[in-house]
């Protein structure tokens, strides 16, 4: 932990809050590794030293996911469309990489586009992909209203839940 903060303190003890920073290229044990080997679940282990030289040690006592960064982007073409006619809805999912400090395409993962017709306050699911290889998305719709298409990504044990920016799109 880099910072602590005194949260309550009662006669016989004390609650401490704290954030960790973490740099997967500094922690000694990954460093000749794979540092993007490190994403997942990790768990807290605390010691803690009494002035009267007593001491507290507890293994497990908390777990929390670390995990990956993710982008996520979102094209639709032909802008605009005729009511009926075959959309395509292009993106891209990529996530850091803690080895170059770089996102690269991220493949193999089940993503989904979405549509919020306009003046809708939500959107809906339309399709569900694969990401390719390299990341890559592309599916085709019919067009059936103006509005918004954007892809979802639920995320993994490793890598963060990302939404893209959505690609609004007019009947022509």
């Amino acid at each position: 932990m880099d910072r602590y903060e005194l949260c309550e303190e009662v006669e016989d003890h004390v609650r401490l809050h704290g954030d960790m920073y973490v740099e997967p290229k500094a922690m000694p044990y990954v460093s000749d590794r794979d540092p993007d080997g490190i994403a997942g679940q990790w768990q807290v282990n605390a010691t803690v030293n009494a002035n009267d030289k007593g001491y507290w040690i507890s293994d497990r006592i908390a777990l929390y996911q670390f995990k990956r960064a993710a982008t996520l982007t979102t094209g639709a073409a032909p802008e605009p469309v005729s009511k009926g006619k075959k959309l395509t809805v292009k993106g891209k999912l990529s996530r850091a990489s803690w080895k170059d400090l770089k996102y690269h395409g991220f493949g193999g993962q089940k993503v989904t586009v979405q549509f919020r017709k306009a003046g809708a306050t939500s959107y809906k699911n339309v399709a569900t992909v694969k990401s390719r290889a390299s990341g890559s998305l592309s599916t085709t719709v019919t067009a059936s209203a103006a509005g918004t298409w954007r892809w979802y990504f639920a995320g993994t044990g490793t890598t963060m839940k990302v939404i893209s920016a959505g690609d609004s799109v007019k009947l022509g």
